[in-house]
């Protein structure tokens, strides 16, 4: 006997929801994350998209093109109703969606999702390092929603502030492409055993590689390899 039987290739799956849903209404079944495209009865049979590019409402905040997206139950929309749900870049307590098609304003009202279907794991934070972070520019904060590489470029002595990691595991690549004075970034915790939380980028190709690792109830950085990067406490 086979074990397994074709259905459909995927794009859509079929849908019967307790209560009647509207068009556009996004649908999350575990790590599943689908949308309506035609409004479904209650009880009735009908469909959701899993695999697309749609328009979602998002959460106060930029969003990278590329970035990876989440789907907050609870988040709040750009000039929507509070608590009706939002897409974020936040992975912590959200279910990925897939990722962002083009890049949005931090007051923009949606974000274009290109969406995935399941994931393959109920944490995405394990981007691959060719994943570009955008630089900020000077006095900015470095984005920590991935996994990925951030080519710093100076026009003169500037600075970077780093938070905490979005989850244990995450890998983080900082590298100076263009060195116009050096860049000091300040993380918000101490990345070594030796207590560091200063690192002072002053050369082309200095780089430092970081990994989120758990203190307690604190997610922190932690240094994998540096080559160039001083390393202080402030």
């Amino acid at each position: 006997m086979a074990q397994a039987t074709f259905v459909q290739e995927g794009e859509s799956i079929d849908y019967t929801p307790v209560a009647a849903v509207a068009s556009g209404q996004v649908v999350v079944q575990n790590s599943l994350v689908g949308i309506t495209r035609s409004p479904i009865a209650a009880g009735a049979l009908g469909s959701l998209a899993t695999i697309g590019v749609f328009d979602v409402v998002k959460a106060t905040g930029a969003v990278n093109g590329g970035a990876a997206v989440y789907w907050d139950a609870d988040g709040n929309p750009v000039g929507g109703t509070a608590g009706t749900g939002a897409a974020t870049t936040t992975a912590e307590g959200n279910t990925f969606m897939g990722k962002a098609a083009l890049a949005a304003g931090a007051d923009d009202a949606t974000v274009r999702v290109r969406l995935e279907g399941v994931a393959t794991a109920s944490n995405t934070i394990h981007e691959d390092l060719t994943n570009v972070i955008a630089d900020p520019g000077n006095a900015g904060a470095i984005p920590v929603a991935d996994s990925g590489t951030c080519q710093i470029v100076t026009a003169g002595a500037e600075t970077r502030t780093l938070a905490a990691p979005t989850d244990v595991g995450q890998v983080l690549c900082l590298t100076m492409k263009t060195d116009g004075g050096n860049c000091v970034v300040t993380a918000s915790a101490a990345i070594n055993a030796a207590g560091n939380n200063t690192l002072t980028f002053a050369d082309v190709t200095d780089t430092i590689l970081l990994v989120g690792a758990i203190s307690g109830a604190d997610k922190v950085w932690r240094v994998m390899g540096n080559d160039g990067v001083a390393l202080s406490t402030v």
